[in-house]
């Protein structure tokens, strides 16, 4: 079941409709499963399912359901995912990587970490991100590749936001303006 597609297939599908009564504003599938369904090489085949899901309702037993096959769910309320958009585009380099690893130490979870890789996209290493380290080396593989379940149009907007650096600077006019702050709707 691990290499084969159409099962895979089935429980996204799966994962997707159990989520999408909780209304969720977008469900990332990221890791080695997405790499593996963008048809690039991986070392191995899956070994779990990894989903971002960005709402503010989605149950914690989402975290330990069972869908016969190993799956991992980082929840994050779109509160937190908008405030990484809006370092992303707003704080200096220094100051947004030092929020991002500064709550990675506190929570003892990448989770944020990796919204931001997602965020940013392909140039993510570029900003200074290093990935989560695995047995004291940086982690080669590519947290950027993802694919959207669910929320595409949703998560373009905040890709676009946060991908669109302002700075220091332009954030104070965009305050005066009331502009500095991500439109939900």
């Amino acid at each position: 079941m691990v290499g084969n597609s159409p099962d895979i297939d089935t429980i996204l599908s799966r994962i997707v409709g159990d989520l999408e009564e909780f209304r969720p504003r977008a469900v990332l599938l990221f890791g080695s499963t997405a790499r593996m369904r963008a048809g690039i090489p991986v070392a191995g085949a899956p070994k779990d399912i990894d989903l971002l899901v960005v709402g503010d309702q989605t149950p914690q037993i989402f975290e330990s359901r069972n869908y016969d096959y190993p799956t991992e769910i980082t929840r994050m309320r779109v509160h937190t995912l908008t405030e990484i958009a809006r370092s992303l585009r707003y704080d200096s380099r220094p100051v947004a990587l030092s929020k991002l690893y500064g709550n990675q130490l506190i929570e003892r979870r990448a989770g944020r970490v990796v919204a931001a890789c997602l965020l940013l996209g392909a140039n993510y290493r570029s900003f200074g991100i290093e990935q989560i380290e695995i047995d004291g080396r940086e982690d080669q593989r590519d947290y950027a590749v993802h694919q959207v379940l669910l929320g595409a149009d949703w998560w373009q907007r905040v890709v676009d936001y946060a991908r669109e650096r302002r700075g220091p600077l332009k954030r104070f006019s965009d305050k005066i303006v009331r502009q500095d702050l991500f439109n939900e709707r």
